[in-house]
């Protein structure tokens, strides 16, 4: 039984950059076992039509960020932290669109958590708005029973919509340590929410 080679960062950078579609089908057979692996974690709590998604935006993003890859670190590594960042923009995006925890939640000045309004068919329907009133209140429970750290890291990236840097230069940490500080209060507000019955995911 015949195995794929492995080729060196070397290597597969020329490949991807000079061999077009030959390259990149290499390019696939070395990493996309480790890029499905991270879309598995079970962290992102992700169904497979999302692991899909995930991965498919970060072949795309791999197309734009390889050529500039500096070779700083290794292209394991490179290739690690964009799929990360890609299933946390699906974190970000179902906590926008409400298929997850809940969407579109901003602070008032008062210190208040309102839902932004949307003109949609179901806005004037009694029962979208007692569901999602409870969601809101549920989401607030949860986040305030987080340590202040995770509380602020949350905030700032999904109501305030701060960027990974302005986060880290208000909070006086690295980029890096936004990105794992994120990672890790998700995961401890997906379970504190997990078995609440508003949250429940459908294999839809």
């Amino acid at each position: 039984m015949s195995t794929n080679p492995s080729y060196s960062d070397k290597e597969m950078l020329q490949a991807v950059l000079e061999k077009g579609s030959d390259g990149w089908s290499r390019f696939y057979a070395q990493f996309d076992p480790m890029i499905r692996c991270i879309t598995n974690w079970s962290k992102w709590n992700f169904s497979e039509h999302e692991r899909q998604d995930v991965s498919q935006n970060t072949y795309l993003q791999l197309q734009k960020a390889l050529p500039a890859f500096q070779q700083q670190s290794s292209l394991a590594w490179f290739i690690k932290r964009i799929t990360i960042h890609q299933c946390i923009n699906e974190i970000r995006r179902q906590v926008r669109n409400r298929t997850f925890i809940t969407s579109s939640v901003q602070k008032t000045p008062d210190g208040d958590w309102n839902e932004i309004e949307h003109e949609h068919a179901d806005a004037l329907d009694p029962h979208h708005e007692i569901d999602q009133s409870e969601r809101r209140l549920a989401l607030q429970n949860a986040l305030t029973q987080l340590k202040e750290t995770c509380k602020n890291a949350i905030t700032l990236f999904y109501v305030e919509n701060l960027s990974y840097r302005e986060i880290a230069e208000q909070l006086g940490i690295s980029t890096n340590t936004v990105g794992s500080r994120l990672a890790k209060c998700l995961d401890k507000l997906h379970k504190s929410l997990r078995h609440r019955p508003l949250f429940e995911r459908t294999n839809s």
